[in-house]
């Protein structure tokens, strides 16, 4: 199977010369985490949550508004590209290998697509003979309702994890996300005068943006129904917990994209 079988089509594209705030409000509208960006009608990078997550709440940008500041100051410049020849396992590994989560699709230097790990993911709705258990995450970072965003948007970056599920009392309340994370400081920006954002954001905790109550799956279901249900409620990743509903792993479209890249085999879980 080739990358041009099962690539997207249909292509939601920045400027960079945009504001953030565009960009963030196409994503939520349009439920997508990243956006191509382009120069001229050329693909010169790509902005997704995490870049976002990184971005605006650095240092660098503290005194900044999410309205002042323009794509270019965000995006990930020159990104990894694929052909729509490629073969479609090759597509998930090279996305394993260098920890990226998208690979626009470039044929004679023409823009003409993007595969995702949301494409994998759907690849995965066919898989009845693998288990969730097999191919989840075992033991998963995890927050509290009252740890700080700032201290979650650290553990993020430095594991390269897009959520933690959210524990209280060893019972999971909730789910926190970079697409979260981003639209919460894309606001806070924007709402927040300058003088004063430094000190109210350290006091900002994880119940204040997190999903509550957020789908949660069985160890025993086949992968199809987890791929589907992702799918249904648009999501990177889903808990997965036992029948005393204690927190065993988590289920990413990472740990999918893996079981594409090696071509539907489970890897022995050390």
């Amino acid at each position: 199977m080739q990358v041009k079988d099962v690539m997207v089509k249909d292509l939601f594209v920045v400027d960079k010369d945009d504001i953030v705030s565009h960009a963030m409000e196409l994503m939520v509208k349009k439920r997508v985490s990243r956006l191509l960006v382009v120069d001229k009608g050329k693909l010169v990078g790509v902005i997704t949550e995490k870049d976002m997550v990184d971005r605006l709440g650095s240092s660098k940008m503290r005194s900044l508004q999410a309205s002042s500041v323009h794509v270019s100051g965000v995006m990930t410049y020159n990104p990894i590209t694929i052909s729509p020849q490629a073969d479609v396992y090759d597509a998930a590994k090279l996305m394993i290998d260098k920890g990226i989560s998208s690979l626009p699709v470039v044929d004679g230097g023409k823009l003409v697509g993007i595969i995702t790990k949301s494409t994998m993911a759907r690849l995965c709705l066919r898989v009845d003979n693998i288990f969730v258990g097999q191919v989840m995450t075992i033991s998963p970072i995890t927050t509290t309702p009252f740890d700080r965003i700032v201290k979650v948007r650290r553990t993020m970056l430095e594991r390269n994890i897009s959520s933690l599920p959210v524990l209280e009392g060893g019972k999971l309340v909730g789910m926190v996300t970079e697409g979260q994370i981003a639209l919460y400081l894309a606001q806070f920006r924007n709402s927040v005068p300058e003088k004063h954002q430094e000190e109210r954001i350290r006091h900002v905790k994880v119940n204040e943006i997190m999903q509550p109550e957020p789908p949660k799956i069985h160890p025993d279901k086949k992968i199809s129904d987890a791929a589907d249900l992702m799918r249904k409620e648009k999501i990177k990743s889903i808990p997965v917990l036992n029948y005393e509903e204690r927190l065993v792993g988590i289920l990413t479209k990472t740990d999918l994209t893996r079981l594409v890249a090696n071509k539907f085999t489970v890897e022995n879980k050390k």
